[in-house]
C-alpha cells in the first residue's frame, strides 16, 4: 500500500508519505440524486449493490481501476461515478478513490458539496509534476473509506495534462493505495480523451441514459474505445438538472 499522511496541503509532508490526505466536510446539494445517501433502500440502491458485487469479483481477478464514461454528454456519468464510489465504500467495506478526469467540465466537488483545497485540483497538481515538483499527491477525504481527487470549481483547469504521461503514472501510482479507483471520465465521442484514459485503467463502464441514449451512439462509442476493456454498460434513469424541462418546473 502507498503510505499516506493526514493534514493540510502546505503542512510539509514526510519524505516517505507520497500521498497527503486532507479531511473535508461534504454537504451534497441534492441528496435525492445520490440514492446511496438516502434513508431507505430503493431499487436503484439494490442495483448499485449488485454492480458492486460484480466489481468485487473483478477485483479478485486483479481489476480494480475503472473508468466511468458515456457515448455523449448529459448522460449522467459523473453522478453515476459518484454513486459507484459511494456504494463501493459503503460501510467501509473498501477504500475507494474517486478521480475526476473530465477537466473541461468538472462537477464532482459540486455534486458532493465539498471544497477542494485551493491550488490542489488534479490537473493543477499534474502541471506542477510536469515542472519537476516532488510534492505528494493531495486527495480529499470525505470519510474513512472514500477519498476524492477532483478539480476545484472556479479555478483554472489544465485539460491538456490528461495527455501527459504524468496522468497515467498518477492513476497507476494512486491505485496501489486503494481497493478501488473510479475515474469520472469525459464522454467518448467527439474527442480522443477517453482513449487516453482507457490506457490508464483496468476496465471501462459505459453509462447510458434511459430514453435518451441512442443505440447508434453506443455502437460508435464501443467502436472507438474497443471491447477489450469494456466491462459493461449501465442504463439508468437520470434527469439532467440543466435540461429545459427541469428548469421550467
Amino acid at each position: 500500500m502507498v503510505p499516506v499522511s493526514v493534514g493540510a496541503p502546505g503542512a510539509g509532508p514526510a519524505p516517505d508519505s507520497p500521498v497527503r490526505v486532507v479531511p473535508a466536510w461534504a454537504a451534497p446539494p441534492d441528496t435525492k440524486v445520490l440514492v446511496m445517501l438516502g434513508d431507505s433502500a430503493s431499487e436503484a440502491t439494490t442495483s448499485l449493490r449488485v454492480l458492486r458485487h460484480k466489481l468485487e469479483q473483478k477485483r479478485a481477478e486483479g481489476m480494480w481501476t475503472f473508468a466511468v464514461t458515456s457515448p455523449k454528454e448529459r448522460e449522467g456519468k459523473s453522478t453515476f461515478a459518484t454513486q459507484l464510489a459511494l456504494v463501493l465504500s459503503e460501510s467501509q467495506r473498501a477504500r475507494v478513490l474517486l478521480v475526476e478526469a473530465n477537466f473541461y467540465k468538472p462537477t464532482l466537488a459540486t455534486i458532493l458539496g465539498f471544497r477542494v483545497p485551493q491550488g490542489y485540483g488534479f490537473s493543477a497538481q499534474i502541471v506542477r509534476k510536469m515542472r519537476g515538483s516532488m510534492e505528494p499527491w493531495c486527495v480529499t477525504a470525505l470519510g474513512p473509506a472514500l477519498h476524492v481527487l477532483a478539480e476545484a470549481p472556479g479555478e483554472k483547469t489544465f485539460p491538456e495534462t490528461l495527455h501527459s504521461t504524468h496522468f497515467q503514472n498518477a492513476i497507476g501510482f494512486l491505485a496501489r493505495g486503494y481497493d478501488f479507483l473510479v475515474v469520472d471520465s469525459p464522454s467518448i465521442l467527439g474527442s480522443g480523451d477517453m482513449n487516453v484514459i482507457e490506457n490508464a485503467v483496468d476496465g471501462i463502464i459505459v453509462v447510458l441514459r434511459s430514453n435518451h441514449s441512442r443505440t447508434g451512439d453506443l455502437r460508435d462509442a464501443v467502436k472507438q474505445i474497443g471491447e477489450r476493456k469494456t466491462v459493461g454498460a449501465v442504463i439508468w434513469d437520470f434527469e439532467d438538472p440543466d435540461s429545459p424541462k427541469k428548469k421550467k418546473r
